[in-house]
């Protein structure tokens, strides 16, 4: 799994969707496009070398998982959300 650093914005993506939200409402929320989102998206899947958002999901829960508090690494994965 290459390393990767997250923006803010990408961080805030992928917190609202993992809420529940549909691609229009997270970029309702975020003052952006629903083109802005799909973009965002697809950014990271290029970055992490995935070809569809299931197979984004799985990588970012895999970085996420990989960079607990506790464990080593360098990549900085999505924020901890506690509800």
């Amino acid at each position: 799994m290459p390393k990767i650093t997250l923006s803010e914005r990408e961080r805030e993506l992928i917190a609202l969707l993992a809420e529940g939200c549909t691609d229009v409402a997270a970029a309702e929320r975020l003052g952006i496009s629903p083109r802005s989102v799909t973009n965002i998206l697809r950014s990271l899947m290029d970055r992490l070398g995935v070809e569809n958002r299931f197979q984004l999901g799985l990588a970012l829960g895999f970085l996420r998982k990989a960079h607990a508090p506790g464990k080593a690494g360098g990549a900085t994965g999505p924020p901890e959300h506690d509800p």
